[in-house]
């Protein structure tokens, strides 16, 4: 697993909204080998995640590929890392430079599962900052509010999807929702454009406070880990659900 970030500086000043995050995975698309982009378009749950999102403190625009796999590392980081200098979203007619682009240390769950469960007790609470409108989709209808059921069990399927060890337990989902409590949070309702729809969500800061089960608590930060690469909820690969996750 890794991460690989682009500063994004369009012609002319142009704004990049968060919905802009479809269209450049349209590049990512065209940029990797046309057989794994085939691939992936024939699995419901792909092995990355993408978001353009704005950072305040460092004042720029970033595109930011996070990738859940060894083999999504090396088919879609390496290519992608390999960008020229300016693309054009071609669905806008918008050139779009990259004056700047990072490529994180790699890890993989294992790694997240030693970690934390190796090391001295987690802090009590995890700290959810959503870059873009996030969602869950439940009964056929999209829902608002990250309730911890939710947001536990979106991260769960993920985890057990892409990790090499399974959270095989019956009932993992509520068994977790129930060992945690809503400490704080500061949310607003907001809308992801995508092919002329709305999809509705929320965007902020969503904080959980852990009660006294150790072992709960080691397997929540660990999802709370593994979602600043898979994201939360629904079209992660188009950009909604990014998420940066921490103990505080």
């Amino acid at each position: 697993m890794q991460i690989l970030e682009f500063q994004l500086q369009a012609d002319g000043g142009a704004k990049l909204p968060q919905s802009v995050g479809s269209l450049f995975h349209g590049v990512m698309m065209e940029t990797i080998d046309t057989d794994y982009a085939e691939f992936l378009h024939q699995i419901s749950l792909r092995p990355y995640s993408q978001c353009i999102y704005f950072d305040k403190a460092r004042n720029a625009a970033f595109w930011r590929i996070a990738t859940l796999t060894e083999e999504a590392d090396r088919e879609v980081l390496h290519p992608l890392f390999n960008l020229p200098e300016k693309i054009l979203l071609r669905h806008k007619n918008l050139e779009v430079a990259l004056p700047a682009r990072q490529l994180f240390a790699a890890t993989s769950t294992k790694a997240i599962a030693d970690k934390i469960f190796t090391g001295e007790e987690v802090r009590r609470k995890i700290k959810f900052d959503f870059l873009t409108t996030t969602s869950f989709k439940s009964q056929g209808a999209y829902e608002i509010f990250p309730q911890p059921h939710f947001l536990l069990g979106s991260l769960a399927r993920k985890w057990n999807a892409f990790a090499e060890y399974k959270l095989d337990e019956q009932n993992i989902t509520e068994n977790l929702a129930r060992e945690v409590f809503v400490a704080d949070y500061s949310l607003r309702m907001n809308a992801f454009a995508l092919e002329g729809i709305y999809i509705k969500g929320f965007r902020g800061s969503y904080t959980l406070g852990m009660k006294n089960n150790l072992m709960v608590n080691k397997i929540i930060a660990m999802l709370a880990e593994f979602a600043n690469y898979s994201g939360v909820g629904v079209k992660t690969a188009l950009g909604m659900g990014a998420v940066k996750a921490s103990l505080v």
